[in-house]
């Protein structure tokens, strides 16, 4: 499902002002996590996604953990990404977007799911367990996105596509984000902590 630029993104129920989350707070599971693996990768290579991190292909690591937080993973790409037919092996569910920015095929590929959903980058392959409890217990607003101290690093939490109820939510610790060569490197070095 594409959709175009000028579109309501208000198609889903909106938070009210001030209320809980729509998602279990026991279980601190969402109906949907979208990790996001159709950019260009032109810092690292376009197959960025399947790239080897501890003998695993990256995004399988965040596929692992996004499934204790949420009761359905879903790749979103782009058709005829160069990793696409490997995507469609490692996710039980592929959806697409048109590729015209991180940004936007994030809003594309949230139309085409149940919220609340987390969205992840395919390039955190240790993402801490400690990361998702603190976004999904702090967030209070519409979309809520996860900041360390090296800055934003692609992980949020939306609960409706209200681009103006956004929330910075600080995390303590840094978590690797693999967008070169030397940090590819870095996080193979950590192979023998895990």
């Amino acid at each position: 499902m594409v959709h175009s630029r000028g579109e309501n993104l208000r198609e889903k129920p909106e938070l009210e002002e001030n209320s809980s989350p729509q998602f279990d707070e026991i279980t601190l599971k969402v109906p949907t996590a979208v990790i996001m693996a159709g950019g260009k990768g032109s810092r690292l290579s376009p197959m960025k996604p399947v790239l080897k991190v501890c003998g695993r292909p990256m995004i399988q690591w965040i596929i692992d953990v996004a499934e204790k937080f949420s009761e359905r993973v879903i790749v979103a790409t782009v058709r005829g990404h160069p990793a696409e037919e490997e995507l469609s092996l490692l996710s039980k569910e592929i959806i697409y977007t048109s590729g015209k920015g991180y940004e936007e095929d994030v809003v594309e590929a949230l139309r085409q799911v149940k919220l609340p959903a987390l969205v992840l980058s395919c390039d955190l392959p240790f993402i801490p367990r400690e990361a998702f409890e603190t976004l999904l217990r702090r967030c209070r607003s519409s979309i809520c996105s996860l900041y360390t101290g090296s800055g934003f690093v692609g992980m949020s939490l939306w609960n409706s596509l209200n681009l103006n109820d956004y929330e910075t939510i600080h995390f303590h610790k840094d978590i690797i984000n693999v967008n070169t060569i030397d940090e590819l490197e870095k996080a193979n070095k950590l192979c023998s902590n895990l």
